[in-house]
């Protein structure tokens, strides 16, 4: 009897653990609605076209990190800025980060390279909720 009311005390406990974890997935589901939407948004002055406002400067560049001296501070382009925001609004938007490089190279239209698959790393490790 105790053997049989541990099993069912253990399966209780993954069905109710798996709810748990499945309520608070705020990750979205990649539609092709949503993708489409996103890559839109993301071209010609749309909510998450970053390039765009910086055209004809986007080797300016600025301090995107605070080091603690001078010469660990990290700079960065505005390109290289544009990709990071970027990343941080689709974190917003609870995109994961294999969805990300998809999207990008979707929208890019090439390969994601080393140095941008970095600026989505940054973007997501400095993204809070």
């Amino acid at each position: 009897m105790k053997y049989i009311f541990a099993i069912l005390l253990f399966i209780t406990t993954i069905r109710v653990s798996g709810q748990t974890t499945a309520s608070n997935d705020n990750t979205a589901k990649l539609t092709t609605e949503f993708r489409n939407k996103i890559i839109s948004e993301s071209k010609n002055g749309g909510k998450l076209d970053f390039w765009t406002p910086i055209k004809g400067h986007e080797y300016d560049g600025a301090m995107i990190a605070k080091g603690a001296t001078a010469a660990e501070n990290i700079y960065a382009s505005n390109k290289e800025i544009a990709v990071i925001k970027w990343v941080l609004n689709l974190k917003k938007l609870g995109v994961k980060k294999d969805d990300i490089i998809y999207l990008y190279e979707a929208l890019k239209g090439r390969k994601i390279r080393d140095d941008e698959i970095s600026l989505v790393n940054f973007g997501i490790k400095n993204y809070s909720e």
